[in-house]
């Protein structure tokens, strides 16, 4: 579609990741952005085009997957656009480029474009804009804010080790169970008690496993985390505090420094993404001579994380928006809104956007935006 249209392309960049690049004479260089990756989600929605699709897990195991996040419907709306300034190719100037990228779910996908060299490429833009579907606003809407829009997140393998024995005797070993469980209550002050009221952070342990047999005392317990914040510093600190508990609480059982607890970054960190106050005010002018003022929301920043900042890396800063794409029809959210039913939430089985008035309301604002920055009184 995208050579069909006119843009030279390349493909597998970062390992899967698509681009396609548009010149239209000189002038400035503005990047809208995708993801495309699905979820490992059996879907539920009983619609007619629902997922039967699957994938692989971890293990290499058979996975039902699902578009439970929107991704689908985003790189749709990014192709749209990008056909419609082919098409329009008298009312604007400069280059776009389009980006369709994997794994933003997962591994870091934005990050390994970049390494591959997307901008060495095409060139570095000089905006960058994306959207992502909302289920709380209604179709036809669209919202957005200036600074933070999503907070940064690092995810966190612990062992907690100790030493193993009989149940019966459990003064002869030391209880990991018993560790990871002290180092659960620790963990949420690290947020209520060392962290400043005024900022937000997040501790999310999702996932303890430890233990076989109910009279054996393991040698190990393993828990998944999640950081979140809206500053760097804040989550630096944060990590900071949850790694002294672990070992303060470790040396206090009597292990030895061979059997301090392990931390292991377990997926690469999401930066928190942070919306340029000039950009964002050339949109939210755009979409409200479009959509009309009371479509166009104003929101607070997201606790949710994703990699859209990684477009804009360390040493060659892009400015970027993020906005927000209403997808639940009026009359649905009404109802939800009078607990008479529900939405549909992001990433469960039973999302489901509703999809041609949501794509339309994508395709005319990320069109517009690409038009109210890349036309002649921007240039």
């Amino acid at each position: 579609m995208l050579r069909r249209a006119g843009l030279q392309v390349a493909t597998n960049l970062g390992g899967h990741g698509v681009a396609g690049l548009l010149r239209n004479g000189c002038g400035r260089r503005l990047l809208i952005r995708g993801d495309m990756d699905a979820l490992p989600v059996r879907e539920e929605t009983g619609l007619e085009y629902a997922s039967t699709a699957s994938g692989l897990g971890p293990a290499g195991e058979s996975v039902p997957v699902m578009h439970a996040c929107g991704h689908d419907l985003h790189t749709s709306v990014v192709l749209g656009a990008a056909a419609i300034l082919a098409e329009l190719r008298t009312e604007w100037a400069g280059e776009l480029i389009v980006v369709c990228q994997p794994a933003e779910e997962t591994v870091g996908g934005a990050k390994f474009m970049i390494a591959d060299g997307l901008y060495e490429r095409f060139g570095r833009p000089d905006w960058g804009v994306a959207l992502h579907v909302r289920p709380e606003l209604s179709t036809g809407c669209v919202g957005l804010g200036q600074g933070v829009q999503s907070s940064g997140c690092r995810s966190l393998d612990v062992t907690i080790r100790g030493r193993g024995g009989h149940g019966a005797v459990p003064h002869k070993a030391i209880d990991p169970i018993v560790l990871a469980a002290q180092f659960v209550l620790a963990a949420q002050t690290v947020v209520s008690r060392q962290t400043h009221p005024a900022e937000m952070v997040l501790v999310t342990i999702g996932s303890i496993h430890g233990g076989s047999k109910r009279n054996v005392i393991p040698e190990s317990v393993e828990l998944k985390l999640t950081v979140r914040g809206y500053k760097e510093d804040v989550i630096d600190a944060a990590e900071a505090a949850l790694r002294r508990h672990a070992r303060g609480l470790a040396l206090a059982a009597g292990l030895s420094e061979a059997e301090m607890p392990v931390f292991h970054q377990a997926e690469p960190p999401f930066r928190p993404v942070v919306n340029d106050a000039h950009v964002t005010g050339v949109l939210k002018d755009l979409f409200s001579d479009l959509l009309g003022a009371e479509r166009v929301a104003c929101l607070d920043p997201s606790t949710g994380s994703e990699d859209f900042a990684d477009f804009s890396p360390a040493g060659a800063a892009v400015p970027l928006c993020m906005f927000k794409l209403g997808c639940t029809a009026p009359e649905r959210l009404a109802r939800a809104e009078r607990g008479e039913g529900t939405l549909g939430l992001l990433h469960t089985p039973r999302f489901a956007p509703d999809a041609e008035p949501t794509l339309r309301t994508g395709l005319t604002t990320l069109a517009a935006a690409a038009l109210g920055l890349l036309g002649p009184d921007r240039s």
